[in-house]
């Protein structure tokens, strides 16, 4: 939208113009009345200036410059010929803002309408001319303005831009559905992966688990290898003192019966603990095992989680055992 009276300029000129006119003292009551229209229209703009530039937008592109440097002008003499052109101005403006609300003008500008049309043969004959233009011709360049505007056109061009639009819809529709599938197929791989990550941080911990245990068990196979020796050996000295000396069996003889008792105490308490280390032996093999399995399990069943929630709604027996070898105690 361009605007005119609301510039400093435009409300200046308006002013001075006004006040050139207001000073202006006739006895003619032709002149009285167009003076009083001139007045009238001046002093709207004036205090309205926004509501001019709303309603008057084809004039102000057509004489908006040349109506405010008219005004402006304060060296041109303000004679009959002046004033005549200065009114059909306005009229033009006037009849346009008519044009362009809904409601009627008010009384005022009824009246400056009324005494131009009918004083109409008094004003000079460009004035005239003008005046006629905007009876007749004004109104159809308005309408032709208006037709060939931004605006008509778009409401010309509505039922293409409706079967665009439709057009578009349906490419968008078709567009966010393949997105959404897609979506969801990511949001399947990032459950998959979520539910992976979960079976391979538990598959990690029995992992962590069975190094400990493997370490124990070798270390519990160490001990037991050392207890065999231990136990073999005196056995294996106390026969290697009777094979040394078993030509002179009846001299050692006292010598043996008394080492034999501490011998064998020590081969019996050496037996205790490798039979203890044993048992703990086969606990930690049997532990591993178990562990074994569990890992087994993890590796094999990634997708448990969705699959356990639907299918315990049919049956909330169906997975118990493998929830109850996944997470139950090592024995």
């Amino acid at each position: 939208m361009e605007n005119l009276f609301v510039k400093p300029e435009a409300k200046e000129a308006l002013q001075s113009f006004r006040i050139r006119v207001e000073a202006i003292q006739t006895e003619d009551e032709y002149e009285k009345g167009r003076n009083h229209c001139i007045l009238v229209v001046l002093r709207s703009m004036e205090s309205t200036p926004e509501q001019w530039d709303l309603c008057c937008q084809i004039n102000i592109g057509w004489i908006g410059g040349y109506f405010i440097k008219s005004l402006s002008d304060s060296n041109e003499q303000l004679d009959k010929r002046k004033l005549d052109l200065i009114c059909s101005d306005c009229f033009r403006f006037l009849f346009e803002m008519d044009l362009s609300i809904r409601n009627d003008l008010s009384r005022n500008f009824e009246r400056v309408k009324r005494f131009i049309l009918t004083n109409l043969d008094k004003f000079e004959e460009d004035a005239r001319l003008e005046i006629d233009f905007a009876l007749k011709e004004m109104p159809i360049s308005i309408i032709k303005s208006l037709l060939n505007s931004d605006s008509i056109t778009s409401i010309k061009d509505f039922n293409l831009n409706q079967e665009k639009a439709e057009k578009l819809k349906v490419e968008w529709e078709r567009e966010i559905s393949e997105k959404e599938k897609r979506v969801n197929q990511l949001k399947n791989s990032l459950d998959e992966y979520e539910n992976a990550f979960n079976f391979v941080g538990l598959y990690q911990g029995f992992d962590d688990l069975a190094v400990e245990k493997t370490k124990e068990k070798d270390s519990i196979l160490c001990w037991l290898r050392i207890l065999s020796i231990v136990i073999i050996l005196p056995i294996l000295s106390e026969l290697f003192v009777i094979l040394k000396n078993i030509e002179d069996i009846a001299a050692i003889k006292d010598g043996l019966l008394v080492s034999l008792v501490p011998t064998i105490s020590f081969v019996a308490i050496c037996t205790y603990y490798f039979r203890i280390l044993l048992v703990n032996y086969k606990s930690v093999k049997s532990q591993l095992l178990q562990i074994d399995l569990r890992k087994t399990l993890c590796r094999f069943i990634q997708s448990y989680s969705g699959y356990s929630a639907g299918l315990k709604k049919q049956d909330s027996e169906s997975l118990s055992k493998f929830e109850n070898i996944i997470f139950s105690g090592i024995v």
